[in-house]
C-alpha cells in the first residue's frame, strides 16, 4: 500500500471513528500498535514498560481521536502521543526508583543479562542498542526518531517542539556521544 493510500485509509479510519463507529478504532489500534510498540521500546531503554506506554498511548488516542484535525498524519500524530507518554513513563519511573530502590538494586537492574552470545552481530547490535540507550533523554529521542523512524526533520521539529538548529544540535550531539562509545566499531568497518 502506498503511502498515500494509507494516509487516506488512516483518515477514512478516523472519519468513521467520529461517527460513532468504534470498529474503526479497533483498526486503527491493530494497524499501528506495533509501530507504536517499537518507538515506545526505542524511546524507553527498558522493554518491560512498553506494553504500559502503548496503552497509555491508545488511551490518549482515544480520548483525543475526535479532536484529531488531520493536519498531520495519523502516524504522526500518535508518534507525538508515543514521545509524551514515553516522557511521563520515564520521568514517574526514575521518581518512583530513587524513592524505593537503593543504589545498589538500581545499578544491577540497568545491566543486561550477559547470555551465550557468540555471534558478532548480536554483540555488535547489543552494544549499539545500550549505547542508544544511555544517551541522555532528548538524544535517544532524535536518534530514533530520524533513524529508526525515519521521519523527516520537520516533522521531528514539529514533534518535540524544536527549532531546525536545536534538532540538528541535538542529532550532532547524540551521534558524538555514539561515535565516542562505537569508535572501535567504526574502525573496524574502514
Amino acid at each position: 500500500m502506498s503511502a498515500m493510500a494509507k494516509v487516506c485509509e488512516d483518515l477514512a479510519l478516523v472519519e468513521r471513528f467520529c461517527r460513532g463507529d468504534d470498529s474503526a478504532f479497533d483498526r486503527i489500534v491493530e494497524q499501528h500498535s506495533a509501530a507504536v510498540a517499537a518507538l515506545a521500546n526505542r524511546l524507553l531503554g527498558w522493554p518491560r514498560d512498553v506494553d504500559d506506554v502503548v496503552q497509555d498511548v491508545f488511551v490518549a488516542a482515544l480520548v483525543g481521536l475526535k479532536k484529531f484535525r488531520g493536519d498531520s498524519s495519523l502516524r504522526t500524530w500518535l508518534v507525538t502521543i508515543t514521545v509524551n507518554q514515553c516522557r511521563r513513563h520515564r520521568f514517574r519511573r526514575l521518581r518512583r526508583l530513587r524513592l524505593v530502590t537503593p543504589p545498589d538494586a538500581r545499578a544491577a537492574e540497568s545491566r543486561e543479562p550477559d547470555g551465550d552470545r557468540t555471534a558478532m552481530d548480536q554483540e555488535t547490535f547489543a552494544r549499539v542498542r545500550r549505547a542508544i540507550r544511555a544517551l541522555p533523554q532528548k538524544y535517544r529521542e532524535v536518534i530514533a526518531l530520524k533513524y529508526l523512524e525515519g521521519l523527516e526533520v520537520n516533522e521531528i521539529c514539529a514533534l518535540l517542539g524544536v527549532t531546525s538548529n536545536a534538532l540538528q544540535v541535538r542529532l550532532n550531539r547524540a551521534r558524538n556521544r555514539l561515535r565516542e562509545q562505537l569508535g572501535d566499531l567504526l574502525e573496524d568497518q574502514s
